[in-house]
């Protein structure tokens, strides 16, 4: 048994909960290990009207059943691209040290569910007390490090610096990060997917109840309505995707692009199509059981848990050839890579695979023995970190081997 302090912001609380859902899946995971976990999930300080006002709500503990979750407050100042990487983080690693301390006994390990603010903010507290560090290394700050600024380079850096390991879910992702640092120490930790939680065998069923006839070709796309997940790509292809008996499911819970998705969607030729929000982890479950095709054209990405979600599915899978994402999908074996920033390729793939029945079936039963072949699964994923921690705790270090070259 060892015991570790995590601090993860991007988590779900009572009033946000679908927020950071990988966060708690994988610690969730890690406490079905021989792993003791105090977890810290700070929150802005309330404002008393705007955004972010519905945090005073939020009480100050909340037990999830496979770990309690502490909400401590901080000073989150707005606009966040201002001050994010200034006060606001000022605000959070002198809190979070504090808090700890104030209610914890000290752990054998602090992990960090992401490097800022989490990882940051737990520096001090690890110095201070001679605790090993591990971070979780993601997506958008590693893809993103070189275009930051000198002062968020700075703070990333430091941080990587410090931690004894980083865990990145792809390998472009830690070969970013071995990148950064002065000692490569970056090793990948697959998050993943359980197929047992996918209802496909009831999928007749659940297309009855949603009104999708059972020959209709259903393309589902999942992420935020955002430039980044290549939504004004989806726009620009409507018109050229083909309309015989199809239907799109669009699913998100952020985004400032789903009023221009919306307007695409009226303005095409096609006419069945739903634009969701914020759907429930069972209903989405539901709709990658259903759904032939998953489409994400993203820019950049680590690997992205909707493709795994749709190999647990065995759903045949559209995305573009960035990052992680070739790590996950075979083309043409488990579904079909295209070039970022192009929609024509995106129709034209999409225009294959609805026409071809038969491909898309056989790209799902291979996606669905990958997933289980590669053991990508979140148990999987905690029995691994689980074991990564008690290499560093023993050791002080990583074994070399672990280490991506």
């Amino acid at each position: 048994m060892y015991d570790a302090v995590v601090s993860a912001m991007n988590h779900p609380d009572p009033f946000n909960p679908y927020m950071g859902l990988f966060n708690f899946r994988s610690l969730k995971a890690l406490s079905t290990t021989d792993a003791s976990l105090d977890v810290v999930t700070p929150r802005p300080r309330a404002p008393p009207i705007g955004p972010y006002s519905e945090f005073s709500d939020i009480p100050s503990r909340h037990d999830y059943s496979s770990h309690e979750v502490h909400y401590p407050r901080f000073l989150y100042l707005l606009p966040q691209k201002l001050f994010k990487y200034t006060l606001s983080s000022k605000s959070f690693s002198e809190m979070l040290p504090k808090y700890i301390s104030s209610n914890f006994e000290t752990p054998d390990i602090c992990h960090a569910g992401h490097i800022h603010y989490d990882g940051f903010g737990l520096v001090p507290y690890c110095r201070s007390n001679e605790i090993p560090l591990t971070v979780m290394g993601r997506g958008k700050i590693l893809n993103n490090f070189y275009d930051l600024s000198q002062i968020s380079r700075r703070k990333i850096r430091e941080t990587l610096d410090y931690a004894d390991g980083i865990f990145c879910v792809s390998k472009s992702l830690a070969r970013i990060a071995n990148n950064i640092t002065e000692t490569p120490k970056a090793t990948v930790l697959p998050n993943g997917a359980d197929p047992s939680r996918y209802p496909t065998d009831n999928e007749a069923a659940i297309r009855r109840e949603l009104g999708i006839d059972q020959d209709t070709t259903l393309i589902m796309f999942c992420g935020g309505y955002t430039e980044r997940k290549g939504v004004e790509e989806i726009c620009d292809a409507l018109d050229n995707i083909r309309n015989d008996d199809v239907a799109f499911v669009f699913v998100g819970h952020y985004g400032d692009l789903r009023t221009e998705l919306l307007a695409e969607l009226k303005a095409s030729h096609h006419e069945n199509y739903r634009v969701l929000w914020e759907v429930p982890p069972l209903g989405l479950r539901r709709w990658f059981a259903t759904a032939d095709i998953f489409m994400l054209p993203s820019h950049a990405e680590g690997r992205p848990n909707t493709i795994y979600e749709s190999m647990a599915s065995e759903t045949a899978v559209v995305a573009s050839a960035v990052s992680g994402i070739p790590e996950q999908v075979v083309d043409e074996e488990t579904g079909l890579l295209i070039p970022k920033k192009d929609s024509d390729a995106l129709a034209t793939a999409l225009n294959s695979l609805i026409s071809n029945s038969k491909e898309r079936e056989r790209m799902g039963t291979n996606g669905k023995e990958r997933l289980v072949s590669k053991g990508w699964t979140w148990e999987a994923h905690g029995q691994r970190l689980a074991t990564l921690h008690k290499s560093i705790i023993n050791d002080g270090h990583l074994p070399a081997a672990e280490v991506l070259g």
